[in-house]
């Protein structure tokens, strides 16, 4: 079933089309990868996605909903977070706290925050919950330490842990294991296959596929702003790697 889908989705800059007419779905409970050499619009079509950049035309749409162009505050409240390629913790807050930002709290507000009994209920609710998320990542054992003190492949559980606080439907990852250890990145993929089990989609754009591929669903390739393969399922996305139009734009890149 689909989860979110683009709709002949274009942008240009100063007459370059980084997007051409992109038509992508990110199904229910799956595992959506957009691959293709640097240049191809990859991060274009997330930015678009989550937000953070307008589009020229073509629609975005999320359960039915056009999202085409909202804001990335009002995209969180559909259920789309988003992470980063290279994460930016709160560096002298602790891991705990990090996690805890990410939710919205009813003493944020003006009225509310001057009333303890308002909102005492539900930062012990969300401090239960943060620390359940930091077991189920394996930083539980660093909850009190400064994030700045955590490796790069800790700091990228931590922006997974971060985009579970806001109970996600979709996560859109980019990069999420660049520059982390083979082994890491797989502890990763794990975490990343039991939150799909729990009902969390996912689209990401990752540049190393000897890891990723195990792990997907569905596999969209990207050159100079278009889908030129998409496969669906394992022997769909194995013909789409044996592709020699994507052999000779990604792999022979």
């Amino acid at each position: 079933m689909t989860l979110l889908e683009t709709e002949n989705l274009s942008k240009s800059f100063d007459g370059l089309k980084a997007l051409n007419n992109v038509n992508i779905t990110v199904d229910r409970n799956a595992l959506t990868l957009v691959m293709g050499p640097n240049g191809s619009g990859k991060s274009t079509f997330i930015n678009a996605v989550s937000g953070f950049l307008k589009v020229d035309s073509g629609k975005v749409l999320f359960e039915g909903n056009d999202i085409t162009n909202k804001e990335p505050n009002e995209i969180y409240d559909y259920g789309i977070v988003r992470t980063f390629q290279n994460p930016v913790p709160l560096k002298s807050m602790t891991v705990l706290e990090n996690i805890l930002v990410s939710e919205k709290h009813v003493g944020e507000g003006i009225l509310n925050s001057m009333f303890r009994s308002k909102w005492m209920k539900q930062e012990e609710e969300m401090v239960e919950k943060a620390f359940k998320i930091l077991e189920f990542l394996k930083l539980d054992h660093r909850w009190d330490h400064p994030s700045k003190s955590l490796s790069g492949g800790q700091m990228k559980l931590l922006e997974i842990g971060r985009a579970l606080m806001t109970n996600p439907k979709l996560i859109v990852m980019d990069e999420p294991i660049a520059g982390v250890a083979p082994g890491l990145a797989h502890d990763i993929f794990g975490h990343v296959l039991e939150l799909k089990k729990r009902g969390i989609s996912f689209l990401i754009v990752e540049h190393r596929l000897d890891i990723i591929m195990q792990y997907i669903d569905n596999l969209y390739v990207m050159f100079n702003g278009s889908v030129i393969a998409h496969g669906r399922g394992r022997k769909e996305i194995e013909d789409v790697l044996n592709d020699p139009k994507v052999v000779e734009v990604y792999i022979g890149d």
